[in-house]
């Protein structure tokens, strides 16, 4: 099952917010079992995310892990780090 980004929604007089959440830092990221993945011409995040972490919901674990801030930020030939398993980074939230 994939993290939704909304699961921290709450209401206030009727009113949606979102609270703020905390991003691990690059240590803790880095300290992460992955693999090296080079990228290929057509390669997306969230194919990639579906051949390697099982679901494509999980796009943003993989550029999240790669400091990349926009999804398709990368370039033919590039090496991505993958988790070897996707809980490792869902446990930091």
């Amino acid at each position: 099952m994939s993290l939704s980004r909304y699961r921290n929604t709450n209401f206030l007089n009727n009113k949606q917010y979102y609270e703020t959440v905390s991003f691990p830092d690059k240590e803790t990221l880095d300290a992460i079992p992955s693999i090296q993945v080079r990228i290929s011409k057509f390669d997306r995040l969230d194919n990639l995310a579906f051949k390697f972490l099982g679901s494509n919901d999980y796009w943003w674990v993989i550029a999240l892990v790669n400091n990349i801030d926009w999804a398709f930020k990368f370039e033919e030939g590039q090496l991505i780090k993958i988790p070897v398993d996707v809980q490792d980074v869902l446990k930091l939230f």
